[in-house]
């Protein structure tokens, strides 16, 4: 692959992930000039199905193929790339015994693929899920898990294939919600919070001084709400919110930078801030 000025790596665990959770980044980079490379653990195929789509449970996974790829067309994606994992639902990765989803893949397996996808891309800048999900999700916890250790070992020279192709992104940042961003969607949309609460989580988003990086996306958001729209099979968890409030609520995206690690100070307003 040709040498790029400034290229991404996106990972996300299901379609959807990338423009719900991801959506304005990706966005706002590919119009920037960004080469953004999306990497999905799965095609979704234990996510329940929206009113309105033809989707069934023997073609949801075809149909949620489609519509990321939909999606990342629309925000500008370079490429999109299936890990080839199965979906692993909402059941507690405790009790899915299932062998053959995601959070029950052989991690060196995961890994591996992950590594390999590093090396080629060869990203200066890695994005992926937070530590918790953001909904508890297992699948979105293994993918932010399992990103980080690749993220560490496609660097070194003796991890696959010794004497490779290594590669060390510079940068591995956590898109996250503040604290007060999720307080403030909740006093204004508290239904938009009733599917977290149900999941079981305690605590949404994180502390904002643990904020590092604020974004502006506002630039892409009409970008962004036509990728929305192409996830049918799944509804915008966004369709609910006033037009008025979408710059408000859509227009910053934050993050968490976990490598290098951050220390305080002022936030990052570009993810390829000092690269």
């Amino acid at each position: 692959m040709p040498p790029a000025p400034r290229r991404m790596l996106v990972t996300v665990a299901h379609p959807d992930d990338e423009t719900f959770g991801m959506g304005s980044t990706i966005a706002h980079y590919a119009a920037s000039g960004v080469e953004v490379h999306v990497a999905c653990a799965t095609r979704g195929e234990a996510g329940e199905i929206a009113p309105g789509s033809d989707a069934t449970v023997e073609t949801l996974g075809e149909v949620r193929e489609a519509e990321l790829r939909a999606a990342a067309e629309v925000l500008g994606a370079h490429r999109v790339h299936l890990l080839g994992f199965r979906d692993s639902g909402m059941i507690p990765a405790e009790q899915n015994g299932d062998p053959n989803v995601f959070i029950n893949a052989p991690e060196a397996d995961v890994i591996a693929a992950l590594t390999r996808l590093i090396r080629d891309v060869r990203p200066l800048v890695v994005v992926t899920m937070p530590p918790d999900g953001g909904t508890g999700h297992p699948d979105h916890i293994r993918i932010c898990q399992l990103t980080t250790k690749a993220f560490k070992l496609a660097a070194h020279p003796g991890y696959i294939e010794p004497g490779g192709i290594v590669h060390a992104p510079a940068k591995l940042y956590y898109k996250e919600y503040p604290q007060a961003f999720i307080e403030a969607v909740a006093t204004v949309r508290p239904e938009m919070m009733e599917h977290l609460r149900q999941s079981g989580i305690d605590k949404f988003g994180v502390d904002d001084d643990a904020i590092s990086a604020e974004i502006d996306v506002s630039d892409v958001l009409a970008t962004r709400m036509k990728a929305n729209a192409c996830h049918v099979s799944q509804g915008s968890p966004f369709d609910m919110l006033p037009p008025e409030m979408v710059p408000e609520v859509l227009g910053t995206d934050y993050f968490t930078r976990a490598i290098p690690s951050w220390n305080g100070g002022e936030k990052e307003r570009d993810l390829f801030a000092g690269l």
